[in-house]
């Protein structure tokens, strides 16, 4: 949700659902330099409602974001809020009788109040004030906003990260917010400052030593989950594939502080697999991640494109309507779930249209499409950022993208200081394709060459793994020559192609590690993949040799690896 002082910018909020989804609390887990605190995505029951009067719940009554709990004061007060990383406040206490509707004012009234009379600790408030201006201006039904007085006491996560003195604003007046927020991003004037214009909550976790730096990772899970989790000061490596691609942090569209990147490319994979690449200019390639807002908003140059290719048609209120079809493709024949993606530096995320596309309830037999079209800031809302794993770094001003998975266990990685504070060794626990080519156990790790046909000087390839105990190992050693043609969506130049045929490739083989290639530099096969053409997003190239005997070789070495290593 983004926020403004003087102009109301593009966002949404909401409201918790019901009194169990507002105080279903899990673990926070406070580790050595992080904090992981759950993450609960809150959505209505559309199963009575029309569907009209379901993309009103959804997108003007705001019944659809992601919550956290935290605790208020001394003793605790337990306060639900809503996570955006489109605004820097944390605020609480909005006024429930301005609700959208009479389910949202009882679901505020659920989700907890703080009364400073009852802390202990003691509050120090009110002091000073402040009006915080919500939505986008190009759709005025967006537009709500709260105006807060300031205090400060003891906060905390379900007990854990307690931070003392923090400031933070108790709602005087709201309209249209049914629920308070944890605002993440940096202030819209002071930027990245650390106390400016008070010391926000990343800043007082870092200052007070509950984490070493001023990061946060976001993981908000796939629309059929109901909890991801927020981790300040760390990651988990169980939670994304491959490697997180390092891209700098961007400015809002005028020229404010805010979590913003630039895009590399926007496409579409088909169910058979075809991918195509839209056409980005350059006025559409700055987008802000926002947790705050349900449906993403791009430029209509952008968004046509997209909506063309679904086939979508207009609604009113300026939503678009998708055949529901289209959230679960034949997956018969060879095909795939079809995917939105967007692409990151050399990194590209891919959108199941099951989360692209939003399903409102079983009476509506239509689905909407999860993009609006905005003249104003562009913005990646949840039905994109449920797709990706996403490390907010902001004391390098750098975001870290991978594509988002559950490997089933936590791993998570402390995060320290300095300028490479985030790892570059974190490479995600998880299987599935990393939308970057070098984190892919396919050949598109071999030496990328043109397609004309050479031949090659021979190439020596080693194999190395366990043995049968003892700390043995075995090693294999082959010569084999290179005459064959490669035909890969990205083409290096000849002199380096001949010189990525020439080195000598070793492996080494454990039964708990994969082996990765060393960090491309070329350019993604994905972002230069045309309609018609195969996935490329897995990285995979295909390959036609002329002569059976480099096949023969690599099957005779890899069936003695494998009868030596299970000896």
């Amino acid at each position: 949700m983004k926020s403004g002082l003087l102009v109301a910018l593009a966002g949404a909020t909401a409201a918790v659902t019901s009194v169990a989804a507002a105080h279903v609390r899990r673990e926070t887990i406070k580790g050595d330099g992080y904090l992981s605190i759950p993450v609960d995505e809150i959505k209505p029951d559309l199963s009575h409602l029309s569907t009209r009067d379901a993309i009103d719940v959804i997108i003007v009554n705001r019944q659809y974001y992601y919550s956290l709990g935290i605790d208020i004061g001394t003793p605790s007060q337990k306060i639900t809020v809503l996570l955006d990383t489109g605004s820097s406040e944390l605020w609480v206490n909005p006024d429930c009788s301005t609700a959208p509707s009479a389910s949202q004012a009882r679901a505020c009234s659920s989700a907890g109040q703080y009364i400073p009379r009852n802390s202990r600790t003691p509050p120090i408030g009110p002091f000073d004030s402040r009006k915080l201006n919500y939505g986008d201006s190009s759709q005025p039904d967006t537009l709500t906003s709260a105006e807060i007085a300031y205090y400060t006491d003891t906060i905390s996560f379900s007990g854990s990260g307690k931070i003392t003195n923090q400031t933070f604003g108790v709602v005087t007046k709201s309209t249209g917010i049914s629920t308070g927020i944890l605002g993440l991003a940096p202030d819209l004037k002071s930027g990245y400052s650390a106390g400016k214009p008070y010391s926000l909550v990343i800043n007082s976790l870092q200052e007070q030593g509950v984490i070493n730096s001023r990061v946060f990772a976001l993981d908000l899970r796939h629309a059929g989950s109901d909890s991801g989790a927020l981790i300040f000061g760390g990651l988990d490596k169980g939670k994304y594939i491959g490697r997180l691609e390092q891209v700098p942090m961007s400015t809002g569209a005028r020229g404010e502080p805010r979590l913003a990147v630039t895009l590399s490319s926007v496409g579409m994979i088909s169910p058979k697999g075809d991918a195509k690449t839209y056409n980005l200019a350059d006025a559409d390639k700055n987008v802000m991640l926002d947790s705050g807002t349900t449906l993403s908003r791009l430029h209509a140059s952008l968004a046509n494109q997209i909506l063309g290719d679904l086939k979508a048609t207009s609604a009113e209120g300026g939503y678009w309507v998708a055949d529901c079809a289209l959230r679960t493709p034949p997956l018969t024949n060879g095909g795939s779930d079809a995917y939105i993606t967007f692409q990151f530096g050399r990194k590209t995320i891919r959108i199941p249209l099951s989360d692209f596309i939003l399903d409102m309830g079983p009476k509506s037999g239509q689905c909407y499409v999860g993009l609006v079209i905005t003249t104003d800031q562009q913005i990646l809302g949840d039905s994109v950022l449920r797709a990706g794993y996403f490390v907010f770094d902001w004391d390098n001003q750098a975001i870290h993208i991978a594509q988002a998975a559950n490997c089933g266990r936590d791993a998570i990685v402390a995060i320290g200081k300095g300028k490479d504070a985030v790892p570059s060794s974190a490479v995600g626990l998880c299987d599935g394709p990393s939308g970057y080519s070098d984190d892919d156990p396919t050949v598109s790790q071999l030496p990328k060459v043109s397609t004309t046909e050479v031949m090659n000087p021979a190439t020596t390839a080693i194999l190395r793994g366990p043995g049968a105990g003892n700390g043995q190992t075995f090693s294999i050693s082959f010569t084999m020559p290179s005459y064959g043609t490669v035909k890969s969506s990205a083409t290096a130049s000849s002199a380096a192609a001949t010189s990525a045929a020439t080195q000598e490739t070793t492996k080494t083989l454990t039964p708990s590690s994969q082996t990765t290639s060393p960090h491309d530099t070329s350019q993604d096969p994905a972002s230069t993949s045309t309609a018609g053409s195969n996935d490329s997003h897995s990285g995979a190239v295909s390959w036609r040799t002329e002569s059976r005997d480099l096949c023969l070789v690599l099957g005779s070495a890899m069936t003695l690896a494998a009868l030596l290593w299970n000896v």
